[in-house]
């Protein structure tokens, strides 16, 4: 790499941190803030979704929103903290950690499902609905928080010790910055 970005690798090698785009060291990731807002849309969902359990199924509509909304409160909580525990321990068990708890959510989902086919104080199909609600208000937080964070979804240490060019001085005083780089005669519109 060349000028800043190469000198800010350089340093973060050195000092053993790990770089980030602002040229400190990277702060570890949380999922406080995921959270938050899933929880924010998630209250909002379930306020909507009590009122219309209650005014078309009476208490077990209340009691199915209440339940349906705290299901996606607590399944989407726990992964992303489960998720972030192992990324930050042990990053190569990343993908089969987080399959496994998607595999266990929906083995929970579905054993809860059976035990409640009986029950009359909790309307099925209130809760489906509210289930259904509350993953969508969830993932469309993770989405928004996806797209409108500085979060990088690669090391870019890693892919730098990979780069031949990357590894000595004198190939970062070879290469021409981009501020050193005369423009061209197309670069004029």
């Amino acid at each position: 790499m060349t000028g800043r970005a190469g000198d800010v690798l350089a340093d973060s090698r050195a000092a053993g941190t790990k770089p980030r785009a602002g040229g400190g060291p990277r702060s570890p990731l949380t999922s406080a803030p995921i959270i938050r807002l899933g929880l924010m849309i998630s209250a909002v969902i379930a306020v909507v979704a009590v009122a219309l359990g209650a005014s078309l199924r009476g208490w077990a509509g209340v009691a199915a929103a209440s339940l349906g909304i705290g299901i996606v409160v607590v399944f989407f909580s726990v992964s992303k903290i489960a998720v972030g525990f192992v990324a930050r321990r042990a990053p190569h068990l990343l993908l089969p950690a987080a399959l496994g708890i998607y595999g266990f959510k929906i083995f929970l989902l579905g054993v809860l499902l059976v035990a409640l086919d009986g029950v009359e104080a909790v309307n099925l199909p209130t809760l489906a609905w509210t289930v259904l609600a509350g993953v969508v208000g969830w993932v469309g937080a993770e989405l928004w928080a996806a797209t409108h964070t500085r979060v990088p979804f690669f090391d870019p240490a890693t892919f730098a010790t990979r780069d031949p060019g990357a590894g000595g001085s004198a190939d970062r005083r070879a290469a021409p910055s981009p501020a050193r780089v005369a423009p061209g005669p197309d670069s004029r519109r």
